[in-house]
């Protein structure tokens, strides 16, 4: 069945039972912005973009609430991909089913351009490429009966048309026979929040614990790889490093109020290359200089003659205090397990 046909009322009260499985699908999350260098924004959170040029640019558009992909010069082929199949027991769910999905798109400008909308799992692929006159916005739908051997799922749009731009304001897909944008996100809130629990050291099947040495992110996380984008440091293989954040408070961004005095130099968490007055970074603990106040008694007398000599104080050397307390400056505190929400 092509999705664009007109559907049955069972269709659509089934389609409208089910939750959008495209996170982000509207760009609302474009919160991983990079620091020092020249592109403001890399992947739109969930997202990942590819383009093997040199000049091509990806933002957001606040206009047309859209986000906005240049394409690079040349003929190389430029992909916006998401794997939507990233959550628990997905494979329950997804296997054997059909799975209809929708992109809204609009060409800008003057270039006219052909742009392909897939989706895949793995074993098959359904695309479907759609030619756009400079100034169309166009639906393109398209839906794929999932193989029962599946071992992904993703949707991705792609062109090849060098220096076109392309707004792609909504992705969205769900079982049944029809996209319908309305539903809510099989994700309930947001990848990569980080959350803290004190009654128990295991993490929800959604989230990852921050509790352990910092660990490389498998290739089954990629719409966290693209939230993180590599601001830990990356892994062998490539993907984000997870931070590290045993033993550490908690600390509000700076953000050049100066409430925290010593924010320029703030160092990278574990692997890292952020610093300075920036999200994510780290301080080592101290002691805010201070002055202790030494009281002597000067009323004494030291008696003259023979007798043996008696201790003095010399008011032109320093002293010290005797040394008190334990081995960091801490205040009152409940050890909790921290993690970071992946689906």
């Amino acid at each position: 069945m092509n999705v664009t046909e007109p559907l049955n009322n069972d269709d659509l009260l089934f389609a409208m039972q089910q939750r959008n499985l495209v996170y982000n699908y509207n760009f609302l999350n474009y919160s991983n912005k990079t620091v020092n260098t020249i592109v403001t924004y890399n992947h739109p959170d969930g997202w990942v973009y590819n383009d093997s040029g040199t000049d091509g640019v990806i933002g957001f558009d606040p206009t047309t609430n859209s986000c906005m992909i240049k394409k690079s010069t040349g003929n190389s082929a430029m992909t916006f991909t998401q794997t939507i199949n990233e959550f628990p027991r997905w494979n329950d769910l997804l296997l054997g089913k059909r799975v209809s999905a929708c992109a809204t798109i609009t060409v800008p400008g003057t270039l006219s351009s052909e742009v392909t909308f897939s989706i895949s799992d793995g074993k098959s692929i359904s695309s479907k490429s759609i030619y756009f006159n400079p100034g169309e916005q166009k639906d393109i739908y398209i839906s794929l009966d999932v193989s029962t051997l599946a071992n992904t799922l993703n949707v991705s749009v792609g062109c090849n048309t060098s220096g076109v731009v392309l707004y792609i304001a909504k992705v969205y897909a769900n079982l049944g026979n029809t996209p319908l944008e309305s539903l809510p996100c099989i994700v309930e809130g947001t990848i990569g929040e980080r959350k803290q629990y004190m009654s128990t050291a295991v993490p929800p099947a959604v989230e990852l614990s921050l509790c352990n040495a910092s660990t490389e992110l498998s290739a089954s996380y990629t719409r966290l790889n693209s939230f993180l984008n590599g601001k830990f440091g990356l892994g062998p293989n490539g993907n984000s490093l997870l931070p590290d954040m045993r033993g550490y408070f908690s600390r509000a961004w700076d953000n050049g109020a100066t409430t925290d005095p010593d924010a320029a130099n703030r160092t990278a968490l574990g692997q890292g290359s952020v610093v300075g007055d920036n999200v994510g970074t780290v301080e080592q603990d101290q002691f805010k200089e201070h002055v202790h106040q030494l009281q002597f008694d000067l009323s004494g007398q030291i008696p003259a003659g023979p007798s043996a000599a008696l201790p003095s104080i010399n008011k032109a050397l320093t002293s010290n205090t005797g040394k008190i307390g334990g081995s960091e400056t801490r205040g009152k505190n409940i050890s909790e397990l921290y993690t970071m929400k992946w689906a």
